[in-house]
């Protein structure tokens, strides 16, 4: 019966020593039928050592990515047992093992899913949109990766990123507060423009969240999650019209004038606010075009979670 256990343990993999694990000693439990040992240990550093950094970096990398890892474990043990004649004290039990870890397969064995959408405030380099991304980790590996910063693409073209404050990955599915910055440059305006209108117009889009080696600032991770891809990342539509109802008016010189008065009601479901600068729009009435409303310009503010009424327009 080991009452209590200290042990130096050094981690190999690919036939590499490349860190060590020093837990002082401290109180465990013994199945003695099963002949297993439990015991647990905190802030004990899982020292590196310093000319196999890379050998580390290419572990987590391939923990983040595969299903299973094996390594191996060897070192020397100290132990107390209890036994009939009381307490006996038994040091360097030597040991060398391999074993096997479940690793976190990308994180892609259930589609992440993005919830609870909102345009959130308008930036001059980017718009903020803020959602909450549920991500599946098939491990029971609990991961700090620092604040992350993932590429957000759409048709295969960056038009901004996902970020992740204090990222804590933990086992099973969770949601992470996740800030969008939606920042397209280039030939990716348009592109992202259309991501934009499909989300205001009721069509779902698929996108793909991307590691890179910048993801995250701690330097032993960052192999580990430049091999990160999410695809398809789901961003629901928005289920609802902007514009929510519209009036409009013939006066009794209609005939004579040609123009007839309209005005709108604008709903802004964001935290943003929306300001209109211009309007372009055609009316009809049973496929046939009654007439439109040339790019009126005006300066129609409707601050988050808000109903205005636009003024009357010329139709």
């Amino acid at each position: 019966d080991i009452v209590a256990l200290s042990q130096n343990i050094t981690f190999g993999y690919e036939g590499t020593d490349f860190a060590e694990l020093a837990i002082h000693k401290g109180p465990s439990t013994t199945d003695v039928d099963a002949r297993i040992i439990y015991l647990t240990f905190n802030n004990t550093p899982f020292a590196v050592f310093d000319n196999e950094h890379s050998v580390f970096q290419q572990f987590l990398a391939d923990t983040t990515m595969n299903a299973n890892e094996t390594f191996h474990l060897s070192g020397a043990a100290d132990t107390d047992a209890s036994t009939a004649v009381g307490v006996l004290t038994l040091t360097d039990i030597e040991f060398s093992v391999d074993t096997s870890i479940a690793g976190l397969q990308g994180l892609d064995t259930k589609p992440a899913t993005v919830s609870d959408l909102d345009v959130n405030h308008g930036y001059t380099d980017y718009l903020l949109i803020k959602v909450q991304t549920e991500l599946y980790n098939p491990s029971n590996l609990t991961i700090g990766t620092g604040d992350v910063s993932f590429e957000l693409q759409f048709q295969g073209t960056t038009i901004g990123s996902a970020l992740i404050s204090n990222a804590i990955i933990v086992p099973g599915s969770a949601n992470y507060s996740t800030d969008v910055h939606y920042q397209p440059q280039g030939s990716a305006v348009p592109i992202g423009e259309q991501l934009l209108e499909n989300y205001l117009q009721g069509i779902d889009s698929d996108t793909t969240i991307l590691g890179t080696t910048s993801t995250t600032p701690i330097e032993s991770l960052q192999l580990a999650l430049s091999e990160i891809k999410l695809s398809p990342v789901v961003i629901p539509a928005l289920h609802q019209n902007l514009i929510t109802s519209a009036s409009l008016t013939f006066p009794t010189d209609i005939v004579k004038t040609g123009v007839a008065e309209t005005s709108f009601t604008l709903s802004n479901p964001f935290t943003a606010s929306i300001n209109i600068l211009e309007v372009s729009a055609v009316v009809t009435y049973n496929d046939l075009t009654l007439g439109k409303i040339n790019q009126v310009s005006l300066n129609l503010d409707a601050p988050g979670h808000t109903n205005v009424t636009s003024p009357t327009l010329p139709f």
